[in-house]
């Protein structure tokens, strides 16, 4: 009975963390889990390293995915790739601030403002008042943005082709499994930190005080 309810906590702690609860995905997740650690952990500047060549390896994914995705879009004449990333990720969000989508782009302000805009002077964006707040404007994706996006995934589909080629599907759930949480954490705690100082960023992290 002991196993049946550590299995049910194991359960609960993996939703909080996972968008797609699955049982394949929660058995992926609850081995990872059950990995031996090392009995010494290793030295932090061998960590650092560590995570410097996942990063460098990440970010040249991102760069080739980013070069062979504005080759496409340039190739079929719509607009650049910003405004897909805009688009999509507005339509994940619903209606809301635009500030809240600049944060949720990690962007700055006045270049999340630019493209913004021009996607409402392009008419893919419907902005209105918001009826809580008369000061503040709500943005949405509308009926042209929804078509706009539709073309981008078309092209989107062909670069995640590209860009994965040759790997396994099972490789790639794992990793985007075992990474999940990182990039949920990291998330949360750089649109809170954004405005704020790199030592106070860094000590506020480092303390686990959010």
């Amino acid at each position: 009975m002991k196993s049946v309810v550590q299995l049910v906590e194991e359960w609960t702690a993996f939703e909080e963390v996972s968008e797609q609860p699955t049982v394949e995905a929660f058995c992926r997740y609850y081995l990872q889990k059950q990995r031996p650690k090392p009995k010494q952990p290793g030295k932090k500047g061998e960590r650092i390293m560590n995570g410097a060549y996942l990063l460098k390896t990440l970010g040249r994914i991102l760069s080739a995915y980013s070069l062979y995705f504005r080759s496409a879009v340039n190739y079929i004449g719509i607009p650049p790739a910003e405004s897909f990333y805009y688009l999509n990720g507005l339509l994940h969000l619903g209606e809301v601030r635009k500030s809240d989508l600049i944060n949720y782009m990690f962007a700055e302000t006045t270049t999340g403002m630019e493209v913004i805009n021009r996607l409402i002077r392009e008419e893919k964006i419907d902005e209105r008042t918001s009826p809580d707040d008369k000061r503040a404007k709500l943005i949405k994706v509308n009926h042209n943005g929804l078509a706009a996006l539709d073309e981008y995934y078309k092209i989107s589909g062909k670069v995640v082709e590209m860009t994965f080629k040759g790997i396994d599907d099972e490789i790639l759930t794992d990793c985007y499994e075992m990474l999940r949480y990182c990039e949920q954490r990291n998330s949360s705690i750089a649109i809170e930190l954004k405005n704020k100082p790199f030592n106070q960023m860094y000590e506020q992290v480092m303390a686990d005080k959010i």
